[in-house]
C-alpha cells in the first residue's frame, strides 16, 4: 500500500529522474524504506534454465541492457527489453500499457520473472526492485548475456 501511494504521488516525478526510484532501491535502501523484515529470496538461474524458456511463454524474461547495447551485441530469444531505469514504473504500468509495449501480458505477482542483463549485476538490482514491489517468483540469470553468448557461440 504504502508503495502504491509512492508511485501514485510521484510518477510524474519519477519519469523526469527514474534513476532516483533505482536509488531508494539500491543496496539494501529497500528493507528500510519499505520496511521488510526479510527480502523474497532471489533463485539464479543458468544457461540450461534460460534455454528452455521459449518452450514455456508463461514465464516472463526481461532483459534490463539499454536498448543500444542490445543492437550492439544481440538479444535472447523470447526476451522483452525493459531498460533498468524503467523496470519499476513498468511493473505497475497499467494492464493495457504494458501490453501495448511489449506485446505480453503485464506479469501477475505471482508470474516467474527472469532478469538478466550484461553480466547480472543490473539483473540483480531489478529483480530486487521487483521483490520490492512484491513480485513473489523472481530469478536473476547470474552469467545473463555474457553466459548465454559463450554457450551459443556469438560474440559478446
Amino acid at each position: 500500500m504504502l508503495l502504491q501511494r509512492f508511485l501514485m504521488a510521484s510518477r510524474a516525478h519519477l519519469a523526469k529522474k527514474p534513476q532516483i526510484l533505482t536509488l531508494i532501491f539500491h543496496k539494501g535502501n529497500m528493507k528500510r524504506f519499505f520496511g521488510r523484515q526479510e527480502p523474497t529470496a532471489i533463485e539464479l538461474v543458468d544457461y540450461e534454465y534460460v534455454k528452455k524458456l521459449p518452450c514455456e511463454p508463461q514465464k516472463l524474461l526481461v532483459d534490463v541492457r539499454e536498448p543500444n547495447e542490445l543492437e550492439e551485441s544481440g538479444q535472447i530469444p523470447t526476451s522483452i527489453n525493459i531498460p533498468l531505469a524503467q523496470v519499476c514504473q513498468e511493473l505497475v504500468a497499467s494492464k493495457q500499457i504494458f501490453e501495448c509495449n511489449y506485446g505480453r501480458k503485464r506479469p501477475e505477482l505471482d508470474t516467474e520473472i527472469i532478469f538478466h542483463c550484461r553480466s547480472g549485476k543490473r539483473s540483480l538490482q531489478a529483480a530486487e526492485v521487483a521483490v520490492a514491489l512484491g513480485f513473489r517468483n523472481v530469478k536473476n540469470y547470474e552469467g545473463s548475456w555474457l553466459d548465454w553468448a559463450k554457450n551459443e557461440g556469438l560474440s559478446s
